[in-house]
């Protein structure tokens, strides 16, 4: 049975954060991906997003902020998780004190008064890092505060977007899709192998996730599509089919 989801492909990804010095296609490809994460869950209620991958370095946490930054750029009120109580990367790339965290909030073991949700007024968006790395980080995501702390931020966020560990390496992302309104795949330009891919595939169906797309990342630009700055092509797949075509 063949299987396709939305595909957003984003050029030349930049190591710095989405901003107003990022390049034009970088930009213009956020905004493709917010419109189709936009038109994939309609409704006026919060929305949960998931952000996986199949392995590590595929950029999916680069991906997941930018994400978020790209609705805040929109006046949507927006919170990233750091999901990852393995090896998380939110705080070293937002710039932020990386405990406390989710860990600390869900095991109630907060020694620390610093705020458990902090502010980029930069990104305007809200943060809340992994906290203490945790002995079982699979229990914790699957416990009963998870899903109630979920139901708590939906009352005053319009998009959370949650950053998990790579799918091929642990089942954290799967596990959630009970509380995930849908989930984004980052795959690498000539990185991601297609069995993990599709290990990734086979665990998200599994679990009854629905997939909301694919962002293929790290491919170059095209220079010849972009002239004096100007848009004069942008390379753009888009595929859906409903399951069981």
């Amino acid at each position: 049975m063949k299987k396709n989801y939305n595909k957003t492909v984003i050029f030349n990804p930049q190591k710095m954060l989405l901003s107003d010095k990022s390049a034009f296609s970088v930009k213009e490809a956020y905004k493709t991906l917010r419109t189709n994460v936009m038109f994939s869950l309609p409704g006026k209620e919060s929305k949960c997003i998931g952000v996986v991958s199949p392995d590590r370095g595929d950029g999916k946490s680069s991906v997941a902020i930018n994400l978020a930054i790209s609705f805040s750029q929109i006046n949507k009120k927006v919170i990233i998780v750091d999901c990852d109580l393995r090896l998380p990367t939110i705080a070293s790339k937002l710039q932020i004190e990386p405990k406390p965290g989710l860990s600390n909030f869900l095991s109630g073991n907060q020694e620390s008064e610093q705020p458990l949700i902090r502010r980029s007024s930069e990104y305007g968006i809200d943060i809340m890092a992994a906290g203490d790395i945790p002995p079982d980080p699979t229990a914790l995501l699957g416990s009963k505060q998870m899903d109630a702390f979920i139901e708590l931020l939906k009352k005053y966020y319009d998009y959370i977007i949650l950053d998990f560990p790579p799918a091929t390496i642990v089942s954290d992302a799967a596990s959630m899709s009970r509380i995930v309104d849908g989930y984004l795949i980052v795959i690498r330009h000539n990185e991601s192998e297609f069995s993990k891919i599709n290990e990734t595939l086979r665990q998200m169906q599994f679990a009854d996730a629905k997939i909301l797309g694919f962002v293929y990342n790290g491919k170059e630009e095209n220079k010849k599509y972009y002239r004096k700055g100007k848009y004069s092509k942008y390379y753009y797949n888009y595929y859906y089919y409903k399951k069981g075509e």
